[in-house]
């Protein structure tokens, strides 16, 4: 069975990220995959700071833990400021790259206005290749407007998108895993 985790790296309740976290996981669920949800809103984490203390606290654990059992993650991020959030970046600061040891990771960032999200996702990039995280070429930008009044993906053309996503990702799961 596949191992997805999804981390949605939005600090903000009812975020766009958690939003297509959500639908991603409905579609690798679907799909055949088992996936646990990463969420920075609902799984606090303390700042890094270094300290190996840090480790033994229960939300820094869990990362660790379903990191080191996922084959493959998704990680979506809100841009602030140009840049993956803070919360995003702190989590995976308590990683290494011997946590992500080369799995496949599908990337999507929110942004408002249809005009950003782009310098998030190549931040992220960044972060990512630093850890030697596998992330996939393609990636997705939602624009709020995507969402309807449930929290559903609306719009065809994102959620095409984010089914391509969910499938490279699941292919690229597999071609490693043989």
């Amino acid at each position: 069975m596949t191992q997805i985790l999804l981390i949605s790296g939005s600090p903000r309740k009812g975020s766009n990220s958690s939003k297509v976290v959500r639908h991603l996981q409905e579609q690798l669920v679907a799909a055949g995959a088992t996936c646990n949800v990463f969420d920075l809103n609902t799984d606090k984490l303390p700042i890094y700071e270094y300290d190996q203390s840090q480790y033994e606290l229960e939300n820094v654990r869990k990362l660790v833990e379903q990191v080191h059992e996922a084959d493959g993650f998704v990680i979506c991020t809100p841009e602030y400021h140009g840049a993956m959030s803070g919360a995003l970046k702190n989590a995976l600061d308590f990683l290494s790259g011997k946590d992500f040891s080369g799995k496949p990771c599908a990337i999507a960032a929110t942004a408002g206005g249809g005009k950003g999200g782009i310098n998030a996702l190549n931040n992220l990039r960044t972060v990512l290749r630093s850890l030697y995280v596998n992330a996939l070429p393609h990636q997705i930008i939602a624009d709020p407007n995507v969402f309807n009044e449930e929290g559903q993906v609306s719009e065809e053309r994102t959620a095409n998108g984010l089914g391509l996503l969910a499938e490279q990702l699941l292919a690229e799961v597999k071609l490693r895993k043989s």
